[in-house]
């Protein structure tokens, strides 16, 4: 099977972590700001992680260059473009980009709006290239309550323009609990939710995520297979785990990608899916996880149909946009 011909399907993507890194130095550059490093053999250093890390805290300092990286709204417009660009150069047909406004636009103190429409531009941009993609907002937790309060009033704002709602940042201060007040009026307006927990903390994280914000699916979720009764939750409920071997290697989620439980969730009837998180920072695509998934977690080729077949179904797009990319593209998961 060409895994890199193989039309795929992502969920777990953000797009500040979606940078290449040739774009980081010329937006840096374009701002009259250089960075030292010129080439990208030097940025690579300071811009990715391309090794197992402590924990997820020293992942997360990672990401200073490409948020500075967000200047003004022309760049925000080509980032969004050359994310799906990307994306159709991976043959990933149908996609989620997730983004955290706060995240993206306090370093230069962008409007959120304004943002906004320039991520939108550059989508519509990259409409010729055949990738459904849907967009995600996302609660930086470690940013307080008042800037998830303020995610919150954004999303409802631009409720056509997005698929669904996550929270994303520190785990282990942040507890599903915290956020069940703040999300209320996502659940009430409908928008589906996904959140990252079971990254960096125990089961029982996802375990409240599940039961106190009735997520729909959990970013990661290794952690749900510690524990044989918040497994047997995720299932009962039908929680699809958006799950990424290389992150969670390179986060310290799990002690080794041999390690790494999404072939034993998916047996045991887990709606497992494969994602990159963020294949700027890890250097890495779809097809390198797909790659990961069936030469180091031992995935056969009905198991890569059943990932892809979970990630299509549990997408937040329309269902008409999903079957119209099921039609043309995904005669694959069906085949015998």
């Amino acid at each position: 099977m060409d895994l890199r011909a193989l039309p795929k399907v992502e969920l777990h993507r953000h797009l500040e972590g979606s940078l290449r890194l040739q774009t980081i130095i010329d937006l840096y550059r374009d701002a009259g700001e250089p960075l030292a490093a010129r080439t990208l053999e030097e940025l690579a250093p300071e811009a990715q992680v391309l090794r197992p890390m402590k924990s997820l805290a020293e992942v997360l300092t990672y990401f200073r260059v490409a948020q500075g990286a967000f200047r003004d709204y022309a760049a925000v417009e080509r980032i969004a473009f050359e994310a799906v660009e990307d994306l159709a150069n991976d043959n990933v047909r149908l996609a989620e980009l997730r983004f955290s406004p706060d995240f993206l636009c306090r370093p230069h103190r962008l409007d959120w709006d304004r943002a906004m429409e320039a991520i939108l531009a550059g989508i519509e941009r990259a409409r010729d290239l055949d990738v459904a993609v849907g967009l995600i907002a996302i609660v930086s937790r470690s940013y307080g309550i008042e800037s998830a309060e303020r995610t919150v009033e954004f999303a409802l704002r631009y409720r056509d323009h997005l698929v669904g709602f996550d929270l994303a940042d520190d785990e282990i201060n942040h507890p599903p609990a915290m956020f069940a007040r703040v999300l209320a009026p996502i659940r009430e307006a409908g928008i589906p939710l996904t959140a990252h927990y079971g990254e960096s903390t125990g089961p029982e994280y996802p375990r409240e995520a599940v039961q106190a914000l009735g997520v729909r699916r959990l970013g990661h979720g290794v952690s749900v297979a510690w524990d044989p009764s918040v497994t047997a939750l995720v299932i009962e409920r039908g929680v699809t785990l958006e799950m990424c071997p290389t992150s969670n290697d390179r986060t310290n989620a799990v002690p080794s990608l041999d390690n790494h439980p999404a072939q034993q969730l998916l047996q045991e009837g887990a709606l497992v899916t494969i994602n990159t998180d963020d294949p700027g920072l890890f250097g890495i695509d779809l097809t390198h996880e797909l790659s990961v998934a069936t030469d180091v977690l031992g995935f056969d080729h009905g198991e890569l149909r059943r990932v892809t077949a979970n990630a299509h179904e549990a997408s937040f797009l329309p269902e008409a946009v999903k079957d119209d990319v099921r039609r043309r593209h995904f005669g694959w998961v069906d085949a015998p």
